[in-house]
């Protein structure tokens, strides 16, 4: 076998012409040891060729002649994992030219250590065309070349109209600062409590049947709390829900953290190899579903409003309890304490490890991942207090798709507002949430006016990245939300009366034919600005506002339907039971699938290749979130619970004192 390799890759040295490494030159400004590493590239390059072309003339090599063959292998096989030009479908504008990461990795440590890198190449002739167009082409040299020693050898390989700009490394050294040992620490004790307590909690259940969810002791309350025995089988759990619950809830939830997982998977095979087949993709119509999965968001700002005000008036409050300060705080404190622990333990553990994520694909996008480590480094402060969404882009924030979770709770601030209005006036309510629904068609209509060139959907280039910033503005995505707070409302009184509300059987199948229509005309009817882009700022304008405003509606009747039993064989569906798990673990999930779908990426050895923007992976994001869940939402969940329960068990007895 080893005979075999040698006589192919000899063979494969002789006929190919990739790089004139003979003339591959000298470079006086760069680091020493890469200096010395070349000068061994080269001259094991030229043994190679020498006894190589004595073994092809004799027609045979002796066994010193392959044993020097051998020796010098890993230089042909470094050059071999060069890209190659031209590229296969170079009719597709490739843009990205990989070589052989593997076969790089493969001779790594013969004679020194490699590394597989990419560099952005620009037309020197025009400095306007040098700024836009680049070709990004993958090299594997000595680990000892920096960045700036690898340009200087590109550019005085290639001085007359290229020259590499940038370079990205598979390999790249993160030293390894205070915050990662702290954090590591931090990982490691909260960890080694959650192995120690759940081992507690099974011999508890096993051995002597106590049940955790019924302890006593504020003391074992507190241990148990990071039980992973317990809080996996209640995220596991599939039981009957408690009368009047929102059934169809989990089924959304999980369908829809699906579609954002594969509309942001899709975002990996947009900056894939080639350039025609990523343009071609809005051509086809019914790639508007994986691409138009931003509407998916609103179906979340939707629920939120809905169970914000279902949870008010399921039940008709006191008049005392609005009233009472202690309810608003609580509202406020109950909420920060909800949802900040596993989002900040996670931008912890994204800062510190998320750049260890490396490899061909992550040089291939630019490593653009150590540029959001450092945004968090930098902003994570912005991420405790919400404030994440007010910057220009996704890309200048720390951790970008949090930008949800900053203007949700953004929103659950001034929710107050509209809950007090609905419960005093109806009538009130519903003129203040269409107040607000008008002012924000009117505000998205300005912004769209004032800045004429900003897309419709993310699908279209915005290079002023205006698009992305209005996109996570509270006041330009809202109208989902006080939709959500309005239908949550009329759930909840309806749910109250003593007889069921009935509608007839006629007017059901049409209002259910409406939401369907409605739905689909959300998704798709951007096809053709998307395939000619030939809209107004009107026209965009128009669909900005009203995709998001219908869709909330049409799945607004969809819960509605279901939650009163008018949505026949579709109610079955998804109010099923099985639906619980992942209703549980869309929180999670949606905090864990970016690291994750990058991981996954990187597994493979070169850019992605669009084949079909339907295959993209999500169980592995609700694989990771149901282990982050059990770790750290479902402890700190509980832990908040056992802290709110003994404030209001203090608080109660002031109360009844000064009410006597």
């Amino acid at each position: 076998m080893n005979k075999l390799v040698l006589i192919f890759s000899l063979l494969n040295f002789v006929a190919s012409e990739i790089v004139d490494w003979k003339n591959f030159p000298i470079v006086h400004n760069i680091s020493r040891q890469c200096s010395d590493d070349i000068k061994t590239w080269k001259k094991s390059l030229e043994i190679f060729e020498l006894v190589g072309a004595q073994c092809i003339l004799a027609q045979n090599c002796t066994s010193s002649q392959q044993a020097v063959l051998k020796d010098n292998l890993y230089a042909v096989q470094q050059l071999d994992a060069f890209a190659k030009f031209p590229s296969p479908g170079i009719i597709e504008m490739t843009v990205i030219n990989s070589g052989s990461p593997m076969e790089c990795e493969r001779i790594n440590g013969i004679k020194y250590d490699t590394n597989y890198c990419y560099l952005d190449i620009y037309p020197k002739t025009n400095k306007n065309i040098s700024s836009l167009i680049f070709y990004r082409s993958a090299v594997c040299m000595p680990k000892s070349c920096d960045s700036e020693d690898l340009i200087q050898i590109y550019n005085t390989f290639h001085p007359h109209f290229l020259e590499a700009k940038h370079v990205f490394c598979a390999k790249r050294d993160i030293p390894k600062d205070f915050a990662f040992w702290a954090f590591t620490v931090f990982l490691v004790i909260w960890v080694t409590i959650s192995i120690c307590s759940t081992i507690f909690d099974f011999i508890r259940d096993n051995y002597y049947n106590l049940n955790s969810a019924n302890e006593k002791s504020r003391l074992n309350q507190i241990i148990l709390a990071f039980s992973f025995w317990t809080n996996a089988g209640t995220i596991l759990s599939v039981k009957e829900h408690k009368p009047g619950h929102i059934k169809s809830l989990d089924c959304i939830r999980a369908l829809s953290m699906s579609w954002v997982v594969s509309g942001h998977s899709a975002i990996y095979t947009v900056i894939g190899e080639a350039f025609l087949p990523i343009e071609l993709v809005s051509h086809n119509i019914w790639n508007h579903i994986i691409t138009n999965a931003v509407i998916a968001v609103d179906s979340f700002f939707l629920i939120s409003g809905i169970v914000l005000s279902y949870m008010f008036f399921k039940q008709k409050p006191k008049s005392r309890m609005m009233k009472n300060p202690l309810t608003w705080i609580m509202f406020y404190v109950h909420r920060y304490l909800r949802l900040t622990p596993p989002i900040m333990i996670f931008i912890g553990f994204f800062t510190v490890y998320f750049g260890y994520i490396q490899g061909p694909f992550a040089a291939s996008v630019g490593n653009f991942n150590a540029y959001e480590v450092k945004q968090c480094q930098e902003g994570w402060w912005r991420n405790l207090i919400y404030i994440n969404n007010f910057s220009k882009s996704d890309f200048l924030s720390c951790y970008g798709i949090t930008w949800y979770l900053a203007a949700d709770t953004q929103l659950y601030l001034i929710a107050p507002i509209f809950i007090f209005a609905l419960y005093y006036s109806f009538k009130l309510g519903f003129l203040l949430i269409a107040a607000a629904c008008f002012t924000s068609i009117v505000l998205t209509y300005l912004a769209y006016y004032s800045i004429p060139n900003m897309a419709a959907d993310i699908m279209i280039i915005d290079a002023s990245g205006e698009f992305a910033r209005n996109y996570q503005l509270p006041w330009i995505r809202c109208t989902p939300y006080f939709v959500g707070i309005l239908a949550g409302y009329i759930i909840g009184v309806l749910s109250r009366r003593s007889t069921k509300p009935k509608l007839h059987l006629i007017l059901i199948i049409v209002f259910w034919i409406i939401a369907f229509g409605i739905g689909w005309a959300c998704m798709l009817s951007n096809y053709t600005y998307d395939k000619y882009n030939n809209w107004t700022w009107f026209d965009r304008g128009t669909y900005y506002n009203f995709s998001r405003f219908l869709w909330s509606i049409a799945v607004s009747w969809v819960i509605i339907a279901n939650h009163f039993g008018w949505g026949g064989p579709i109610n079955n569906f998804m109010s099923h039971p099985i639906w619980q798990p992942f209703g549980r673990l869309s929180y999670c999930a949606y905090i864990v699938h970016w690291v994750v779908l990058f991981y996954y990426v990187n597994l493979g050895e070169r850019p992605l290749i669009l084949f079909s923007i339907f295959s993209k992976p999500s169980v592995f994001s609700f694989i990771a979130a149901f282990f982050w869940s059990c770790l750290f939402e479902m402890s700190t969940a509980k832990l908040e619970k056992i802290l709110i329960e003994s404030i209001m068990n203090r608080a109660k007895p002031i109360a009844d004192e000064n009410k006597t």
